[in-house]
């Protein structure tokens, strides 16, 4: 088979200027496909011991109290390494410190997926959702008019919940 007849039974024609456009198009597919199969390749695995130390680095901070500083490190490392549950867990645990309860509760969740064993992270997402709570429970008793069923409601829930957790200034307690 020669190679009009190779491309005859590729393109379906003989024709210069036709065999000139399909050999542009197929240029230009395989260059699509390349770039689709560089981008879709999973990124190469990395050093544990480089893992190790940047999560080592990432709890200094947090144990020093550099909280800002420990939630960027962890949320690094956790794009990094999304399958982990200790830097998902360590990171709940900074982002609760600060105060921001939403990401928190999204990173417990993170961490319990990730190694559904681990009791501490369903537990600090426990403890999160009441700080949650209680400060859902502070709005309503301010915007609900006095003496009214559904004040009376909020003020029981209040103090159930100021009995587990203590008062919403001793912040949650995570582990």
């Amino acid at each position: 088979m020669n190679g009009r007849t190779k491309f005859r039974t590729l393109c379906g024609t003989t024709s210069p200027c036709r065999t000139i456009v399909a050999v542009c198009l197929i240029a230009s597919l395989c260059t699509q496909l390349a770039l689709v199969t560089s981008v879709a390749a999973p990124a190469p695995a990395r050093d544990p011991e480089e893992r190790n130390r940047q999560y080592q680095h990432a709890e200094a901070l947090y144990l020093g109290g550099h909280l800002k500083e420990a939630a960027a490190a962890f949320d690094e490392l956790s794009r990094a390494y999304p399958n982990d549950a200790r830097i998902w867990l360590k990171y709940g645990n900074t982002l609760t410190k600060l105060g921001n309860l939403d990401n928190a509760a999204t990173a417990f969740e993170n961490a319990a997926a990730a190694d559904p064993s681990q009791g501490n992270s369903s537990l600090n997402l426990a403890l999160v959702r009441l700080e949650q709570a209680q400060a859902a429970l502070d709005a309503a008793r301010t915007r609900l008019t006095a003496n009214s069923e559904e004040h009376a409601q909020a003020d029981n829930l209040k103090r159930q919940l100021d009995s587990l957790l203590g008062t919403p200034e001793s912040g949650v307690s995570v582990h």
